[in-house]
This record gives C-alpha cells, sequence and structure tokens, in this order.
C-alpha cells in the first residue's frame, strides 16, 4: 500500500512539470495575440486618420473668426476721433483683410448699426461673415486633404473713439435663422476738395496788400462752405492763412510775402489730429517739433 502510495505520487510529481509549461506556452500565445491585436488596432486609426480629409466646415469657421479679428483691429485705430456707427460700419466691411487663402471664398453682411463711437457705449456693429472653402488634396499617398466647407458666422462689435487699445470689442453671437443685410449709406465727411489749394492761393494773391486779417478771412470763407475752417494772422510782413477740415485732416497753409503766395507744408501731419495743434496759421509761425 505504501508503495502504491508512492508510486502514484511520483506519477504526479512527473506530470506537473509538463503541465506549468503548457500555461507558460498559453500565456506567451495570448500576449502575442494581443499585442498583434493592439498593432492591428493602431494601424487601422493611422490608416483611417490620414485617409480621411479633414472637415472643411472647421477650416471655414477658423477663417470667419481670424477675418474677424482682424476687422476689430482695423476699425478702431490710433486717433480715431467719434464716427458714427453707419460710417464705421462700411468701414468694416469694405476691403477687409481675409485669413484664407486662393481656396477660400469671402461674403460680409452688415445686420446693423447703433450709436457713434463718441458715446459711452460706442458704435455697435453687427456683422455676418460667411466664408466657403473648396475641397482640396495635396495629391501625396497618405497626404493631407480637406473636404469643401462653409459657414456662416455672426460679430457683435464695439468701437469707442480716443480707447488707444487698438482693435474694437468684438463677441461671438448665434446667426438669425435668416441672415438679412442692411447696406450702410453714411454721409460723406466734409473735405476741402480738389482744387483747394489752387483756390486758396488765387485769393490770397488777389488780396489788397495791406489788408486786415479779418478781411482776409472773410474773403477765403466765401470760396468754401461752413464746415471748413479759417484762420488769418500776420507775421511781421508775411500774411498766414489756414484753410482746413479737421474731420477730414485736410489743411492748407499759405504764406504770401510780397504779393508772392505759396504754400507751407513742413510740418508734422500728427499735429493735426484730435487734441494736437489743429490747421491754425502757428504751425508755420510757431512750428512744434513732433517726436
Amino acid at each position: 500500500m505504501l508503495f502504491d502510495e508512492e508510486k502514484d505520487g511520483g506519477a504526479r510529481a512527473e506530470r506537473r512539470p509538463s503541465s506549468v509549461a503548457a500555461r507558460v506556452a498559453w500565456g506567451a500565445l495570448w500576449t502575442v495575440l494581443a499585442l498583434v491585436a493592439l498593432v492591428v488596432v493602431v494601424v487601422a486609426w493611422w490608416a483611417h486618420d490620414v485617409t480621411t480629409p479633414d472637415g472643411g466646415d472647421g477650416y471655414a469657421d477658423e477663417l470667419a473668426e481670424r477675418t474677424a479679428i482682424g476687422i476689430a483691429d482695423d476699425v478702431e485705430g490710433h486717433y480715431a476721433e467719434p464716427l458714427d456707427a453707419e460710417t464705421l460700419a462700411q468701414s468694416a466691411v469694405t476691403d477687409p483683410r481675409l485669413a484664407g487663402g486662393d481656396d477660400a471664398e469671402y461674403e460680409f453682411q452688415v445686420l446693423g448699426w447703433q450709436g457713434s463711437s463718441g458715446d459711452a457705449d460706442g458704435a455697435r456693429i453687427d456683422l455676418a461673415i460667411s466664408v466657403d472653402v473648396a475641397a482640396w488634396s495635396s495629391g501625396a499617398i497618405f497626404g493631407d486633404s480637406r473636404t469643401a466647407g462653409r459657414t456662416t458666422s455672426c460679430w457683435h462689435l464695439v468701437v469707442r473713439a480716443y480707447e488707444y487699445d487698438d482693435a474694437a470689442d468684438l463677441e461671438w453671437f448665434r446667426c438669425p435663422d435668416d441672415v438679412v443685410g442692411a447696406t450702410p449709406h453714411p454721409t460723406a465727411p466734409p473735405s476741402l476738395g480738389p482744387d483747394a489749394e489752387a483756390t486758396v492761393l488765387d485769393v490770397m494773391d488777389r488780396l489788397p496788400v495791406a489788408v486786415d486779417p479779418a478781411s482776409a478771412e472773410s474773403a477765403l470763407r466765401y470760396e468754401f462752405p461752413s464746415s471748413v475752417d479759417v484762420s488769418v494772422v500776420w507775421d511781421g510782413r508775411e500774411l498766414v492763412a489756414a484753410v482746413g477740415v479737421a474731420e477730414a485732416r485736410d489743411c492748407i497753409v499759405a504764406v504770401r510775402r510780397d504779393r508772392s503766395t505759396s504754400r507751407y507744408t513742413d510740418f508734422d501731419r500728427i499735429l493735426l489730429e484730435p487734441g494736437e495743434l489743429g490747421c491754425v496759421p502757428s504751425l508755420y509761425t510757431s512750428p512744434v517739433t513732433t517726436h
């Protein structure tokens, strides 16, 4: 009996190494299969990623946002004086900077405007920017590609004069179901006109030798609308006149000596900006050095 038990135990001992080896083999096999499956999944994901074109709608959204940022940068510049929202709205959609390349088409619509940049709430402008992008492919195997896409996004701008941060406030908002644009028709700002210099020089030449400044001003004012500012002074033997429109930064400074009149231009035009000297005879009589 004891011999039989010893014999049976020995048989079990002989079978144990082969059982362990089998388990090790099965474990190795499953590990290899798992690694193969992982490689297949990674390769399949990579193949799908490189062969599936990027979405054109997302690219169009990106171009619309970048273009809106450019408009906000351009519509509020240095030395801005108060302007009505209708004028600013027209400026915003007139030849704006485009963010995309040759494969994109843009459409701009003004949805509305209100106020002035001089108001506490600023000039408020609503715009719709539509972007169409064509399908594109690099042509290379596993190269980049993109589907065609389109988007229309709407933006609210607030422009404030004298806010020298170089950009209007910009905020996206959900477009209405029916985007209907409006065409701004702002009143053209006053200006001197193309013949102003010749007119000023001619009037100055025809003035009497000993004309007083008030009479000279009256003669010049007669030639221009009321929106034009005129100022005349004597500076020694020279008669100096300044004729300009502050809003348009138009300014003609004329100097007459011995019945010969010429235009003086040797001054920095930054002096015509709001808060500076403006169009006055002292641009000539008391020149200011700017840096």
